[in-house]
């Protein structure tokens, strides 16, 4: 299974929790979707939304060509995780033609909890 990682230069993982979804991520993906990562960005777009602006954390195009939008986060409780919810949510709403996805990643990055929307 081969994954096309893309990390822009002057940017790098913001968290542990990304870290760990993106060295996961294609067999998580491949076991959610039944089809192989052809390719994984990370924060390759930026959604203009209703007063706000959001950035998936990472973008997955599969080889059966559905586009996958997924929000890493660590926890229900951290902060923030509302607001990027809600962000998730309103660019779900506005963009139907691709999968959006939040995924938390348990204690040690060992443990994945993929929700589809």
């Amino acid at each position: 299974m081969t994954v096309h990682l893309t990390v822009p230069i002057s940017d790098r993982f913001k968290s542990a929790e990304e870290r760990a979804f993106a060295q996961y991520a294609a067999a998580l993906l491949y076991d959610q979707f039944g089809s192989t990562v052809h390719r994984l960005d990370y924060e390759p777009v930026t959604w203009n939304l209703p007063g706000n602006r959001y950035t998936p954390d990472f973008c997955a195009i599969l080889s059966d060509g559905r586009v996958v939008f997924v929000e890493v986060k660590g926890s229900k409780r951290q902060r923030g995780y509302r607001d990027a919810r809600s962000k998730l949510r309103a660019a779900a709403a506005l963009h139907p033609e691709y999968v959006w996805c939040e995924c938390l990643v348990g204690r040690n990055g060992c443990q994945f909890e993929l929700d589809i929307l």
